[in-house]
């Protein structure tokens, strides 16, 4: 029987339009605000380059292309992370289905769609969003590439773009160049192709998209470079500083998977590893994109913090393995699948539960009356809307009075890039750095252009945010009083901010006044 009539691939092309449509419509009907970090690299977009201060250019251009496409507009941009969402959700049911079936196929795209995680990668357009695509289709076309060798020229392309793309989203896709080159050294029958000509056109090929950041980072000083150095410097830890460590990494991890999900994952892992020789090539190979990293990422905790979602791209080839195991596919040998076939369901319907839950937590709260308050996770996705409305208002208010007014924010730069995402005419807001004489982020490297010279400003300052300077006030001529606002976050919760108008601008050497 032709695949595309098997019952399952009518079953996932009916689920897939469903899952599609409702990420979509949640994603109208959300009721909280960007992320401080959707904002920022929104802000970017705004100013395509080849390189930012903290990562690779791809997020910014996805982001001018979500903003144009979606008018500017959160709900334009969290659109943006449902379909990424649900492309990763695509190549993982077509490479399961190439590998092991449709019933694993199947199994394996409810367990992926069955997470906390995945309410988040598909509502919150960060890098992830993107890196989450671009990972499993490399993943499948890589395998492609592999052991279609009639087509490996064409498979060969494509993995080349998805990886290079990937490389400018992330740095964590070089990882993926490794394991490449450790599963053609791990597989007897394919060693020979470590000599091919299209794989390293991939490798070679896929790195060569960076050149132009590369680039862009040495007339910068290396400050991409230097930051993503910052993220591996360990610090000296006592052994019960490591175990919270370790208890606070696992315990994200848990949540994000959910606890079922999480624990019969890792037993997948290890007793695969142990019965390395009997698995089938399949199995080795999704195990090859996955253990080598999550035990790298285990055994960095004994030098430093692991964010939570460092890991996150080791995960689809557990979970297609696991969508074999949970159906007793004959990839596996059949003692270890038998141990897992009986937590099929309680895999499965545990992960509904933790993913409506997750999905529903922003409207509960908001019956409850308890948005903004201390139980609530959303806090950092409030309040902001709020604050760009009474900072509109002060402006009308001083707009005749001020020549040329612009937009200038101190403290945490997430006040910066929401203020200019939220304000109705989206202007350009300038950030004023912490330490004057270091770079913290974009907005630094940005610096300010020399139209400013002379120029009146409406000035924000946030007075819960311990890294606000007031150095500012002496970069203008006359400063005003001041105005203290309280804004409202949720039902709960609020924020200070003082409001000020300055008059007659004046560049320094510090900050940098690059254009």
């Amino acid at each position: 029987m032709n695949d595309r009539f098997q019952p399952e691939v009518r079953i996932f092309c009916s689920l897939f339009v469903i899952l599609v449509a409702v990420r979509i419509l949640y994603a109208v009907v959300f009721p909280f605000d960007l992320s401080g970090d959707e904002a920022y690299y929104w802000d970017w977009g705004r100013s395509l380059s080849w390189g930012y201060f903290s990562k690779p250019p791809f997020i910014a251009w996805l982001m001018a292309l979500s903003g144009w496409m979606g008018h500017n507009t959160d709900t334009g941009l969290r659109i943006t992370a449902a379909l990424l969402g649900s492309g990763s959700v695509l190549m993982m049911f077509i490479l399961s289905f190439r590998l092991f079936g449709g019933r694993a196929a199947l199994w394996t795209v409810l367990l992926m769609i069955a997470s906390p995680a995945n309410v988040a990668l598909n509502l919150i357009l960060t890098i992830d969003a993107p890196l989450m695509f671009f990972w499993p289709l490399a993943l499948l076309v890589f395998h492609l590439q592999v052991y279609d060798r009639d087509h490996r020229a064409v498979w060969g392309m494509l993995n080349m773009v998805a990886l290079g793309l990937g490389l400018l989203t992330k740095q964590m896709m070089f990882a993926f160049h490794i394991m490449m080159l450790l599963y053609l050294a791990t597989a007897p029958s394919h060693r020979r192709l470590l000599r091919a000509w299209d794989i390293w056109m991939v490798w070679i090929g896929s790195l060569a998209f960076l050149i132009p950041t590369l680039l862009w980072n040495a007339s910068n000083g290396w400050i991409t470079v230097s930051h993503t150095q910052h993220h591996f410097e360990g610090k000296p830890i006592t052994i019960l500083g490591i175990l919270s460590r370790a208890g606070e990494f696992i315990g994200s991890q848990i949540g994000l998977l959910t606890p079922v999900t999480a624990v019969l994952l890792v037993l997948l892992m290890i007793h695969s590893l142990r019965k390395w020789k009997s698995l089938e090539p399949h199995a080795r190979y999704l195990l090859t994109f996955s253990a080598p990293g999550l035990a790298i990422v285990l055994l960095m905790l004994f030098r430093q913090k692991i964010n939570a979602n460092w890991p996150a791209v080791f995960y689809p080839g557990m979970l297609i393995l696991m969508g074999a195991a949970l159906t007793n596919s004959k990839a596996l040998p059949e003692s270890l699948a038998r141990r897992f076939l009986k937590w099929k369901k309680p895999a499965v319907v545990t992960g509904f539960a933790f993913m409506l839950i997750a999905a529903l937590i922003p409207f509960g709260l908001s019956i409850a009356g308890q948005t903004g308050g201390r139980l609530d996770p959303m806090v950092r996705l409030q309040g902001w809307n709020e604050l760009a409305n009474h900072v509109q208002r002060f402006r009308e208010f001083h707009q005749s009075s001020l020549n040329q007014p612009f937009m200038l924010v101190s403290g945490h730069r997430y006040n910066t890039s929401l203020l200019a995402f939220y304000l109705p005419d989206q202007p350009k807001v300038f950030r004023w750095p912490n330490e004057p004489s270091k770079i913290e982020s974009q907005y630094e490297i940005w610096g300010y252009p020399l139209s400013l010279e002379g120029r009146d400003a409406i000035v924000v300052v946030p007075e819960d945010d311990k890294r606000r300077s007031a150095a500012w006030m002496e970069s203008f001529e006359t400063v005003s009083q001041g105005e203290s606002i309280q804004v409202p976050i949720g039902q709960k919760g609020s924020r200070n901010y003082t409001l000020y108008t300055a008059k007659g601008f004046q560049l320094h050497p510090e900050p940098s006044s690059q254009q």
